[in-house]
């Protein structure tokens, strides 16, 4: 049974932060280092890390999901590795205790459910003081060899399985926008079916922005845990939302 410990933060950083999207396995190294500093500077306890898949992981995926080949599913996963690597490269550099975990080792796909099987894992870590690093990765699936779980889909599983107290989803844009491009500071399940939310215009095989807000609103619904959505492309905004810092320009979205 899993021993939540208090104060559970988890923090997504979506991979159209980390990497260039629209290119191959191009990552930001800068931007890794920064958002890596001020993880550090939080010196936040208790955080649970993901990060998106970007360039590393949402074009090779995309070639596996045509091809159904298992060598492409095994380039989409090492795709994803790499860029793992070099995030908890980045929090080490920090001198933060950082651990990879991969979901092909700990997450599986049984009759269209995914079950996860990385509570022990992450609650040794939190435990002795370390960051868990997730990312979004293909799983084995027991109808079609491999699928996807999605960083957003782990951000879910994480919150509910660590009852976390904030969860923070880190995009390349201020939060979820109105049709006029305003910021909607509310979000609520009610407010979901008003709104015209629209994917990714990048490669994505996850569904983009619109999955990413129904995921969040039914967490918030269903389980009460609530989660900001935020620009982490802007210096000092993680920092901000690990600090429960109220100056934080984002959407709030609420049950």
């Amino acid at each position: 049974m899993t021993t939540t410990p208090e104060e559970v933060y988890v923090l997504k950083i979506g991979g159209s932060v980390l990497t260039e999207k629209g290119e191959l396995k191009q990552p930001r190294p800068a931007t890794i280092r920064r958002i890596a500093q001020e993880i550090a500077r939080a010196a936040r306890k208790n955080l649970i890390l993901v990060h998106g898949a970007g360039s590393f992981g949402h074009p090779q995926a995309k070639v596996y999901l045509t091809t159904r080949e298992h060598k492409d599913a095994l380039i989409t996963h090492e795709a994803v590795k790499e860029l793992n690597m070099l995030v908890v490269s980045a929090l080490t550099d920090c001198n933060l205790k950082a651990i990879p975990l991969h979901p092909l080792s700990g997450v599986v796909s049984k009759g269209g459910e995914i079950v996860y099987k990385l509570n022990d894992q992450i609650e040794l870590a939190l435990k002795q003081g370390i960051i868990p690093v997730l990312h979004g990765d293909i799983i084995l699936d027991d109808k079609d060899g491999f699928c996807i779980v999605s960083g957003d889909q782990l951000v879910v599983y994480a919150a509910k399985a660590f009852k976390a107290s904030r969860v923070g989803v880190g995009t390349d844009v201020d939060g979820v926008l109105d049709d006029s491009g305003a910021v909607i500071r509310t979000l609520t399940l009610q407010d979901l079916e008003k709104q015209n939310i629209k994917g990714s215009e990048h490669v994505d095989v996850t569904g983009g922005m619109k999955e990413k807000v129904e995921l969040l609103v039914q967490l918030a619904a269903r389980y009460k845990i609530r989660a900001v959505l935020f620009n982490a492309t802007k210096d000092s905004n993680v920092v901000k939302f690990l600090r429960g810092d109220d100056d934080l320009i984002g959407t709030l979205i609420t049950g």
